[in-house]
């Protein structure tokens, strides 16, 4: 498994970041790189074309009385999902606020294949207000991912990266 972060350019300079810690312990297979609204990386858009990678988000949560989407997301996307990890992850690292609006403004992003993780549980990330029910730390995203992937000893290291980072 490979991760890339694609990091909106607010969230490099954050100290609450946390994608930084996945890219200081696992450089070789973690890589970040910097989200443009004007400009696509190439190197994404190729992967992603290549449906060799997937845009971690969430699946859309229907409301049951109203049967609306709860991310807003059009149920004809549900199809984008894909039921296994791809061989690269895209991760949004950004709020989720921001998250959003890169996918809006990135069409590339908007039609591309998506990955949902399906343990559940809300943050346990302390550092951040306004967090979304459900809506994970990039880290611990990630060592959900790690996880899944059977890379049980990387997900204990960013386990505890992300208890020391949690408790500033």
């Amino acid at each position: 498994m490979k991760v890339i972060l694609l990091t909106h350019e607010r969230e490099v300079t954050r100290l609450t970041n946390t994608g930084g810690k996945a890219l200081e312990l696992f450089p070789h297979w973690c890589s970040r790189v910097i989200w443009s609204r004007v400009e696509a990386d190439d190197g994404i858009v190729h992967l992603l074309s290549s449906n060799k990678a997937a845009v971690l988000f969430p699946k859309p949560v229907l409301s049951k009385e109203t049967g609306d989407s709860m991310l807003q997301t059009p149920m004809e996307e549900l199809s984008l999902y894909l039921n296994e990890i791809p061989e690269t992850i895209i991760i949004l690292d950004a709020t989720w606020q921001e998250a959003r609006k890169m996918i809006r403004q990135s069409p590339y992003l908007a039609t591309a294949s998506k990955y949902a993780l399906t343990q559940g549980g809300d943050s346990q990330f302390n550092l951040r207000r306004n967090q979304i029910p459900g809506g994970l730390c990039t880290l611990e995203c990630i060592i959900q991912l790690c996880h899944s992937a059977k890379m049980t000893e990387e997900a204990l290291e960013l386990e505890a990266a992300y208890i020391a980072l949690n408790q500033r």
